[in-house]
Formats: C-alpha cells, sequence, structure tokens
C-alpha cells in the first residue's frame, strides 16, 4: 500500500496556529501518513515575503518539532524560481524513496484558480486534493468546478476516472488567521501569543521581524 502523503504550501510568513489547524484536519480526512509543509520560495502569486526564506523555514520548523506527523520540507530553495507548484510535485515524485500518493491542500478559493496555474492540468493529474471551504455560495462554485474538471460523486469524494485522482471536500471549521494579520499585530505592539505557536513567538521577537509595518 502507498505511503499517504500530505503537502501543505505557503509562504509560511510566519507560521501561524492556523496553518497547523489547517494540515492537522487535512491529516483526519483522508488519514494521512505525514504531511509535508513546504515554504515557497518566489511565490508567483504573492507579494514577495517580508523574512527570508531561512527565517521562515526556521520559524516552521519550530512550530513542528512537537508535531510528529507534520514536517518542514524547504526544497524550493533548490528549484527554479518563481515558486510553481508542477515544478515542486515533479520534485517530489522524482525524490520519493518508496511509493507515495501525494494529497495536496488547498483552500476553496485557490482550488478555482487553478486552472490559470502554470500547467494546472497537469497538477490535477499529479496528486489528489483535500479542498477546504467555508459554507455558503462558494460550496456551489466550488461543485460547478469540480464537476467541470470530470470528476464524479464517490465514496464520499469526487474521483476522476481519466486521471484516477480524488478530491475530497472538507467544511472544518479553522482558526480565522492570516500571516498578514499576524504581522500587523507585531508592528502595532499587539500579542501574538494566541495566533503562533510560543516559540514562534519568541523567534519573532529575537531577530526584530515584522517590527515595522
Amino acid at each position: 500500500m502507498n505511503q499517504r502523503t500530505g503537502i501543505l504550501g505557503g509562504t509560511f510568513d510566519p507560521v501561524h496556529n492556523g496553518h497547523l489547524a489547517l494540515a492537522e484536519a487535512a491529516g483526519q480526512v483522508c488519514d494521512l501518513d505525514e504531511i509535508l509543509l513546504l515554504p515557497a520560495a518566489v511565490p508567483p502569486h504573492k507579494k514577495a515575503p517580508v523574512a527570508t526564506f531561512s527565517e521562515r523555514s526556521a520559524m516552521l520548523e519550530i512550530a513542528l518539532k512537537k508535531k510528529s506527523s507534520l514536517r518542514c520540507l524547504p526544497i524550493e530553495q533548490f528549484l527554479p524560481v518563481p515558486s510553481f507548484t508542477i515544478d515542486t510535485l515533479r520534485y517530489l515524485q522524482l525524490h520519493s524513496a518508496c511509493p507515495v500518493d501525494f494529497y495536496f491542500i488547498i483552500g476553496a478559493d485557490a482550488f478555482l484558480d487553478i486552472p490559470s496555474w502554470k500547467e494546472g492540468s497537469l497538477v490535477m493529474a499529479a496528486v489528489n486534493f483535500i479542498v477546504f471551504s467555508r459554507t455558503g455560495i462558494k460550496n456551489k462554485k466550488l461543485t460547478k468546478r469540480i464537476k467541470a474538471l470530470f470528476y464524479k460523486k464517490k465514496n464520499g469524494g469526487w474521483f476522476n476516472e481519466k486521471n484516477g485522482k480524488w478530491i475530497y471536500c472538507s467544511f472544518a471549521s479553522l482558526p480565522e488567521i492570516s500571516s498578514s494579520m499576524v504581522r500587523q499585530c507585531v508592528a502595532n505592539r499587539y500579542s501574538i501569543k494566541k495566533l503562533v505557536p510560543s516559540d514562534v513567538v519568541d523567534y519573532i521577537a529575537s531577530h526584530a521581524l515584522y517590527s515595522e509595518g
């Protein structure tokens, strides 16, 4: 049986409790063996991160040290820039030590944009997806998009007979935290103790990160 590995990418600028809750919820949705958190080097669809790649990776390592099923994998520093998902997936597939089924963890808004991604159709064919969405009108858009991509309802998920991949949707209640919220709090000298792991709070303070808005 293939190993079941989740992939959660992002700038993690900084990592916060919402990221960790998302990763752990995804693990429960699909009974994942491990979840890789991949900091982006140069994200193609976002502004350049405030903290350096090494700082963001260090914060991830600190946040995950007591999370046995979560692992930081800072490989995008070695890959072409900007950090396109298809390049990262190809690297992971090429360097996997054992047979792996990958599960890409993503929010509904980002999932709806996949057709605009570099080689988006190949991304869809390379991995299964765990899509997190809030209840409401966006769920109708999400279902419409999934059907348009030729996935059909099956066994609690959506299955594509052509590429053999699955999409699983989750409406789990997650903390509404963003990295920009954390950075703004630091800049305004508000406490972030409820937003990020305590050791990450200490790292941000000791490295004087985000003190300027």
